[in-house]
């Protein structure tokens, strides 16, 4: 039985005048690598159109609520999310902050709820 050869175009490309064709693909690595890549310019239209608005599992009501903060203090958004986080923590060690997780389809959340 007969099948395709994955490697069959692999030859063609990398032969070129005084080049020998490698047996095995793995031979041809180091040819592959000599190509230089890409000098061709990205269009990134799409990134500036749909810039990240927020994290996952962040509520968008809540990732609001930083950029206004952020805003209000002209400073950078993840500033603000990393000044609630080293306070979350440290409320967490003080025992000011207790959390309890809960099982929910499969995984433990300690939001089991959408309200929540």
């Amino acid at each position: 039985m007969t099948g395709i050869d994955p490697f069959a175009g692999l030859a063609q490309t990398l032969q070129s005048p005084g080049t020998a064709v490698p047996s095995e693909p793995t031979e041809a690595i180091p040819q592959i690598l000599q190509r230089r890549p890409s000098q061709a310019k990205r269009n990134r239209d799409w990134e500036r159109r749909n810039k990240v608005t927020g994290y996952r599992g962040i509520p968008p009501k809540l990732n609001e609520k930083v950029k206004a903060i952020a805003r209000q203090f002209s400073v950078p958004t993840g500033e603000v999310a990393r000044a609630f986080l080293e306070y979350g923590l440290k409320a967490y060690e003080r025992g000011e902050l207790s959390l309890t997780p809960s099982f929910l389809i499969g995984k433990m959340t300690l939001y089991p709820t959408k309200d929540e």
